[in-house]
This record gives C-alpha cells, sequence and structure tokens, in this order.
C-alpha cells in the first residue's frame, strides 16, 4: 500500500481498513483490538533510521447510512508536522500489542509512506 502525505502536513490521516479475509475470525480479532495497545513506527527506507517510534495509533468504526451494511473497521495514525518534517520514502506499520503477545499490520503487503516536497511556504517571505 502506498501512502502519500506533504512535507509538514498532518493530513491525511494514515488509515488502513481491517479486512475480512475469510480464513480468520474476523470477531475474536476485533475483541483482541478492543483489549489491546495500538502503535506506529515509521522507519527511513533508504537509512533504516527510525523517524517514528511507537506513538499511539487508534480504531474507529466506520459509520455507514445502510443499517444492513456490515460494520467496518479502520485502523489509524494522524501525523504531526515534526513527524512529516523531511521529504523521503519511509516504511510503516502498526503493531497491536495484547496479552497473548504482538501483531504487525499490514500482514499482506508493505505500507510505503512518501513524504512530497509541498507547494506551500512554510515561512513569512518579507
Amino acid at each position: 500500500m502506498n501512502f502519500y502525505i506533504n512535507k509538514n502536513a498532518n493530513l491525511p490521516l494514515l488509515k488502513m481498513q481491517v479486512v475480512k479475509d475469510g480464513r480468520s475470525e474476523y470477531q475474536q480479532f476485533m475483541q483482541l483490538l478492543e483489549t489491546s495497545s495500538i502503535f506506529f513506527t515509521m522507519i527511513n527506507s533508504e537509512t533504516g533510521i527510525p523517524k517514528i517510534v511507537s506513538k499511539p495509533a487508534y480504531i474507529v468504526e466506520l459509520t455507514s447510512v445502510n443499517e444492513n451494511a456490515q460494520t467496518e473497521y479502520y485502523i489509524y495514525f494522524r501525523f504531526t508536522k515534526k513527524d512529516t518534517n523531511k521529504v523521503g520514502t519511509y516504511q510503516g506499520q502498526f503493531l497491536i500489542k495484547s496479552e497473548d503477545g504482538d501483531l504487525i499490520l499490514p500482514l499482506r503487503e508493505e505500507l510505503n509512506i512518501f513524504i512530497q516536497e509541498s507547494f506551500i511556504i512554510d515561512s513569512p517571505c518579507c
């Protein structure tokens, strides 16, 4: 998964949908999330140096207008300007810590985060 954010930005939120794949017990996983702590880490792809280490991440339920729709959940992280102050490519991961152990997300593909140069001027010109 690729995620793009501008330098010194705190939006958009980085979010990943909790996927129902049919192979795992979705309800059991949701109960695990409710009793666990979720953290986010981001590491510079070129240097291997962490930019963010175990900052709190969160889970939210998507509110649907259709009352028959299945419930969807998202794990998300909100960047600060300090988190995005250096242009580059990073690897991100969510860590779910529970009594049963640790689980690292995403499971199937890498989370690539691209911090790009912003077109907005950070300081006053005059």
